[in-house]
């Protein structure tokens, strides 16, 4: 079963800001998205990403209460298990 590891959250939210680096997610469960520089549509991007990548849908309604990285980790891999 594939998981959606921080390290590879935070690659894809760096491909998503088209930065060439985003900040440390070592407070990835109170920093929020916003802290890091991600607007609403970088994090649809992000959620996008995901979703082709580990072919897992992530309902919008859902992700809007979803506001730091490490509750998107946990977001992610709750779906990624439930598809198994």
């Amino acid at each position: 079963m594939a998981e959606l590891s921080l390290a590879e959250l935070r690659e894809i939210m760096r491909q998503s800001l088209g930065e060439d680096e985003v900040p440390d997610l070592a407070d990835a469960d109170t920093v929020t998205f916003e802290d890091l520089g991600l607007d609403s549509l970088a994090v649809l991007e992000t959620v996008n990403h995901i979703e082709r990548t580990y072919g897992v849908k992530l309902p919008e309604e859902e992700l809007a209460e979803i506001r730091t990285p490490h509750s998107m980790l946990i977001f992610v891999n709750e779906r990624l298990r439930a598809a198994v």
